[in-house]
């Protein structure tokens, strides 16, 4: 498994949003990396666009900036199809790629096809198989969900890259500490529950990294950009797919709670400069190894350069991030136990 990151070195990333046009990424790409972020990610949500090919484009329009792909639906691909892609980008960019991994939303899954009685297999199942192709070993295993006959890839990359689950409950989160490197936690998320879910994790085995999606939105009238942050948590809540981090929000595992000022500044970085400052903080400090910004208003590439111009410079001078973005390097070859 890759070694955690270490405490006091929070890496920041952005998020190109599912419903942008995939024609803006290449210039998106290259401002993040100037503006000194670590990362950028991508979730693979229908019907947008696909997040190998948007992976690979970032990754080739850019030179030090990770890229996060995540989180892909284990169902929605075969495991070896994946992992010949994965593996073909880590050779071209080796020590760039993070791969998130996870159950998919279930009702987007049964509208394609790819619903399965078993989605926590699924997705064991598939990063376990996934983890051992990409280390080059040739692989039969017959499970519940992925059956592979003595297969191993051609071109395996020279490590495995940095493999994460989207997972958010108790078995969930066992499983991603035994077969992956850390686990994505969703736009919900508050410092407790960054907490709760590492403990989770290391009464399993490891917990790894720690990435959060935090909305943000940057904006001198605080009471409007918390206005603004509310109407979006509210889409989330109503997914109705996180009861465990509804409940530590304070909303109730139903989320049908008030979704107060509190609630907001908990969940989301949201405010001006020294609210997004508080709150990055806060997840760092509950031992968050990244916080991935994502829309929280309509504008979300105006937040990401008020960010980047007024709240980097203070954590890097308080020493909560990082000098900027460099390739990490490649996690251990080494599989994961079974």
């Amino acid at each position: 498994m890759a070694a955690p990151d270490a405490p006091g070195s929070l890496r920041l990333g952005v998020r190109f949003e599912p419903d942008w046009p995939p024609e803006d990424l290449p210039a998106f790409a290259r401002q993040a990396q100037e503006q000194g972020y670590d990362e950028l990610w991508f979730s693979e949500d229908l019907p947008w666009a696909g997040g190998i090919a948007m992976a690979a484009t970032a990754l080739a329009h850019t030179t030090s900036l990770r890229v996060g792909l995540g989180l892909l639906p284990a169902v929605t691909r075969n495991v070896v199809t994946l992992a010949m892609e994965v593996a073909a980008l880590e050779r071209l960019a080796p020590g760039r790629l993070v791969l998130g991994v996870g159950h998919g939303v279930p009702e987007w899954m049964a509208q394609i096809g790819a619903a399965t009685p078993r989605p926590a297999a699924a997705l064991e199942e598939t990063t376990l198989v996934l983890r051992r192709l990409l280390a080059g070993e040739r692989v039969t295993f017959h499970g519940t969900h992925v059956r592979v006959d003595d297969v191993a890839l051609g071109r395996p990359p020279a490590a495995c890259p940095e493999i994460l689950v989207g997972t958010t409950g108790p078995v969930g989160l066992a499983m991603a500490a035994r077969c992956s490197d850390g686990v994505v936690l969703p736009e919900v998320t508050v410092p407790d529950a960054v907490r709760w879910a590492r403990a989770q994790m290391a009464g399993a085995g490891d917990p790894g990294s720690t990435v959060v999606f935090a909305m943000v939105e940057v904006d001198d009238d605080r009471d409007r950009a918390l206005q603004t942050v509310r109407q979006r948590v509210r889409r989330v809540l109503d997914l109705g797919i996180f009861p465990q981090l509804t409940r530590l929000a304070g909303l109730g595992a139903e989320a049908d709670g008030e979704v107060t000022d509190d609630v907001v500044t908990s969940i989301a970085a949201a405010g001006g400069p020294d609210d997004v400052v508080r709150a990055l903080t806060g997840w760092s400090d509950a031992g968050a190894s990244r916080v991935v910004l994502v829309a929280g208003g309509d504008d979300a590439p105006r937040s990401y350069a008020r960010v980047a111009a007024q709240v980097l410079p203070r954590l890097r001078a308080a020493g909560v991030v990082g000098a900027g973005p460099a390739p990490a390097p490649a996690v251990s070859p080494s599989p994961p136990r079974a």
